[in-house]
């Protein structure tokens, strides 16, 4: 096919160079997200879910990993990009008519497939991977090269269908396998959690009820089964891990939960258990977010999802956005966080965030996975 239109079996041209490149990026991210999927499934640490593919409520790889279609038979539907790029750089550097049909089909079926998952993000999903949209790009690059460069048809032979079918298989079936494996491991860590939470103390549920909710099931805070009381500060980045778990617990605990917010910025400017400010901008944030009670909710999440964008001058001007006036010199809403700092007391409070669930209290992060372990426990126990 010497002199014939093909991508790959002309030599090293631009298009050649370019596909090669594209395909070894597709791997790259394919890698990434293939990584990321264990993180959100299975976090290793107190901050393995702050991932630089986490940017906002719509920017974000955790929402798509845990989809319907994050994963196939719990293999992460990324390792599948992997498989496609290996094709891609496989073909570049052993050309061949045949591998040429073969890899021509392979990134017409991808990218068909990219925009299945495109439409599924933005319409079922209300958001986009940003690492998944740079796979998506990449992918109808490559797609786009092909059909501009190879005049060969997209119908691969029997041969390079089986060997395909064999080098996806085999990882395939031991990605099933350590899934099936991580879950049993994490199994025994809800267990230990669950043992070690029971063997806390119990001071109680805070004796000052905070006006703040995150969400109710019921009218008095003490009559829900499951309580939450979360003593946080708008500018912690651990407190913004809590944040985002509240939705999660929601979700799957409504109508036996009931959330409450407790102000505790690690700002000298309103908290005078804090020698220093480590935090400049929570009092100030602390003030907006306690302005409005009835959308007290949707505001906590704006701020947080915020979080890095805090400053005197957009906190200012956030308060314009929400239609809220007289926020940052209210002292009843002065009051009222002093009243959920002095709260704190009852704990020794000492950092932010501090979980009290059921009236015990749990310092720092724990995986949202084990807090749920923790309270379908409590509700199995018939909570008080």
């Amino acid at each position: 096919m010497q002199g014939a239109k093909s991508l790959t079996q002309n030599g090293l041209t631009g298009a050649h160079s370019l596909f090669l490149l594209i395909s070894l990026a597709m791997i790259g991210v394919s890698v990434y997200l293939t990584d990321h999927f264990y993180q959100v499934h299975f976090p290793a640490g107190f901050d393995s879910e702050n991932s630089l593919c986490e940017i906002n409520s719509f920017w974000g790889c955790a929402k798509a990993s845990t989809s319907t279609l994050g994963s196939l038979f719990y293999v992460p539907t990324a390792f599948f990009g992997v498989i496609v790029g290996l094709i891609g750089v496989m073909g570049a550097i052993f050309p061949s008519e045949a591998s040429e049909k073969f890899a021509k089909f392979v990134f017409s079926l991808n990218a068909v497939g990219c925009i299945i998952l495109l439409v599924y993000s933005l319409f079922a999903l209300k958001g986009l991977c940003p690492f998944c949209t740079v796979y998506y790009i990449l992918s109808f690059l490559a797609a786009f090269i092909y059909y501009k460069q190879s005049a060969v048809q997209p119908f691969p032979e029997v041969k390079p269908l089986i060997i395909y079918f064999i080098v996806t298989i085999i990882p395939a079936v031991l990605m099933y396998n350590y899934y099936v494996d991580k879950m049993s491991t994490q199994n025994n860590l809800s267990d230990q959690y669950v043992a070690q939470y029971d063997a806390l103390a119990t001071p109680g549920d805070p004796t000052v009820e905070s006006p703040y909710k995150i969400y109710k099931s019921t009218e008095n805070f003490s009559d829900a089964p499951l309580r939450i009381s979360v003593f946080s500060d708008f500018e912690c980045p651990f407190c913004k891990i809590v944040s985002d778990q509240m939705s999660e617990l929601i979700k799957e605990f409504k109508g036996k939960i009931n959330i409450q917010y407790m102000f505790y910025p690690l700002d000298n400017a309103c908290n005078s258990n804090i020698k220093s400010s480590f935090h400049k901008f929570a009092c100030k944030a602390a003030y907006l977010a306690a302005c409005d009670k009835e959308n007290f909710h949707k505001n906590h999440d704006l701020i947080f999802s915020r979080q890095k964008e805090l400053s005197f001058e957009n906190l200012t001007n956030w308060e314009k956005e929400l239609g809220l006036s007289g926020c940052f010199d209210n002292k009843q809403i002065q009051d009222d966080i002093r009243q959920t700092i002095a709260a704190g007391d009852q704990y020794n409070l000492k950092s932010t965030p501090t979980l009290v669930i059921n009236g015990k209290k749990i310092e720092g992060t724990i995986p949202t996975v084990h807090i749920k372990a923790i309270l379908r426990k409590l509700l199995a126990k018939g909570a008080q």
